[in-house]
């Protein structure tokens, strides 16, 4: 079925300050990346896991390059990861003002970089982020760098010979990335654009060697699309309190869950429900190649006023089975996947409690199988989004049911928006 209106707004304020480790501070600055897509964990949703309706939360793990320069002159390339979670709204109204908020992330400089420290006596690091620049696409502005005129400082790094470098943005807290202003239509795409820092690495013997590290994106950056559309005027999207449980994901993939906001007609009445889907998700996919999601599942929200609803009209309980969730496929096919198997995902019977949430799992336990889509040709990118969805419903116990038949998201709900390369 489908998910709650989404009116989870709250305000929050802006996340951390400080990074961690040093040589980090590059990852650090691209971690403020955010991305939130979209992907569950690797089996049914647990209810304390799924965000509010209309909300976004995710973690992707995506691949940056930096160019390590001396003195002016390029040294090294060093290819790498940047891991990081944040929030984001599912839609905004035209001219809306948003945040990518509870943004955190990590980078792991290997071993073989530390091993070369002690040639020089290297063993400790000062670094400054002056860059870390997120864009959203169409939106005013274009892009924001959130170290502007407050470089993140990091002192005192000790650099272990032979060990990872793990570094985290930020040191405490979270960032918040915003405020944007969204376009009169269309989309909005987040993503990673540049970061840099300026190290330096400090010997016993009491000399410093300053290196200036230029990370950008080494394959695709988009993190996370959203649709805009509906009435102008909206209150700003400034997201906390979000559930981020995830697990680390692979390179280039996203983990994360979508929580969308549906109107059903059931009995010819109109109802409000969310649907919130889960997967580990590719952030790119290949010319002639496809890609599919793994560990997918999702969730059927009743919001609480819903719930509320149905009680007023003399309903003590809800249950069914979930017959449709589409996926629309955009530059690829099949046009429309129906990630329900044929019978139907049951719905058990479950209490309506006033003034309580009712969040099931679909399914109960396993996953769904979404994909394989396969970039049409000449296709520059395939976005994969919430369609429409159907059920049979039956509320108080008894034996009949009630079809339910849910339109899809307006605005539109991305899943993922693939650049194909």
């Amino acid at each position: 079925m489908t998910i709650s209106e989404a009116r989870s707004r709250r305000a929050g304020r802006p996340g951390g300050r400080r990074l961690r480790r040093g040589l980090a501070a590059l990852a650090g600055a691209a971690a403020v990346a955010l991305a939130l897509v979209h992907a569950p964990p690797a089996r049914a949703l647990p209810p304390q896991d799924v965000p509010a309706v209309g909300v976004d939360t995710g973690r992707f793990k995506l691949p940056i390059g930096c160019t390590i320069t001396l003195a002016g002159l390029p040294v090294f390339y060093l290819p790498t990861d940047v891991d990081v979670q944040g929030v984001a709204p599912v839609q905004l109204g035209p001219g809306q003002e948003f945040w990518l908020t509870q943004g955190s992330g990590s980078i792991t400089f290997p071993s073989w970089l530390t091993s070369l420290a002690p040639i020089l006596g290297i063993t400790e690091a000062d670094a400054r982020v002056t860059d870390l620049t997120i864009g959203a696409s169409d939106s005013t502005p274009a892009a924001i760098n959130i170290a502007e005129g407050e470089p993140f400082e990091i002192k005192d790094i000790a650099i272990e010979a032979g060990k990872p470098l793990k570094v985290g943005l930020p040191l405490t807290g979270t960032f918040d990335v915003g405020p944007y202003k969204a376009p009169d239509g269309g989309k909005v795409t987040l993503a990673f654009d540049h970061a840099v820092a300026e190290i330096d690495l400090k010997s016993q013997a009491g000399f410093s060697l300053p290196i200036k590290a230029d990370c950008k994106p080494s394959a695709g950056n988009a993190l996370l699309t959203i649709g805009v559309g509906g009435a102008p005027g909206q209150a700003p999207a400034k997201l906390t309190g979000a559930p981020l449980n995830f697990p680390e994901p692979a390179s280039n993939e996203l983990v994360g869950i979508v929580n969308a906001p549906y109107t059903c007609t059931v009995g010819g009445e109109p109802l409000d429900v969310g649907i919130a889907v889960g997967a580990h998700i590719p952030l790119v996919v290949r010319k002639g190649g496809s890609f599919s999601f793994t560990e997918a599942s999702g969730a059927l929200v009743i919001p609480a006023d819903t719930v509320n609803r149905l009680i007023d009209e003399g309903y003590g309980s809800a249950s069914g089975t979930v017959t449709a969730l589409n996926l629309e496929i955009d530059g690829g096919t099949p046009a429309t996947q129906n990630v329900i198997p044929s019978g139907g995902v049951p719905i058990p019977r479950t209490p309506l409690v006033r003034d309580r949430q009712i969040t099931v799992p679909l399914p109960s336990g396993g996953t769904l199988t979404a994909g394989p889509f396969t970039p049409a040709s000449g296709a520059q990118s395939v976005s994969v989004r919430l369609g429409s969805a159907a059920a049979n419903l039956a509320f108080g116990g008894g034996s009949g049911t009630v079809p339910a038949a849910c339109g899809a998201p307006s605005p539109k709900v991305y899943l993922v928006d693939n650049p194909v390369t």
